[in-house]
């Protein structure tokens, strides 16, 4: 019997979507040759959107269509982060990228 260690949200409805979500990102980034100034500043602004009202992508509410796109600005957040020397770790996965 396999012990679980730690809590993940790899395999929930939000660990699920973000396996698929980031690795399109990962490829739309990679197209146009990998990360620019402009995705890295749109991933510190998600760190902040994320900071002051992240239940909204957690539990829903807000206005219509918030939580999408706290949704894709997250997924687009990791895939930006999946460039960075040895990828990033969240929610239980691992992502990975290269130019």
């Amino acid at each position: 019997m396999k012990k679980k260690t730690e809590s993940t949200s790899s395999g929930t409805n939000l660990g699920n979507a973000l396996q698929l979500a980031v690795h399109l990102w990962i490829e739309r980034i990679k197209a146009k040759g990998g990360p620019d100034a402009e995705d890295r500043k749109k991933t510190g602004e998600t760190s902040d959107i994320l900071g002051e009202r992240g239940d909204i992508l957690l539990f829903g509410g807000g206005k219509q269509g918030e939580a999408a796109d706290q949704f894709n600005r997250t997924a687009h957040g990791i895939a930006v982060l999946a460039f960075m020397p040895s990828g990033v770790t969240l929610f239980g996965q691992h992502w990975e990228a290269k130019v």
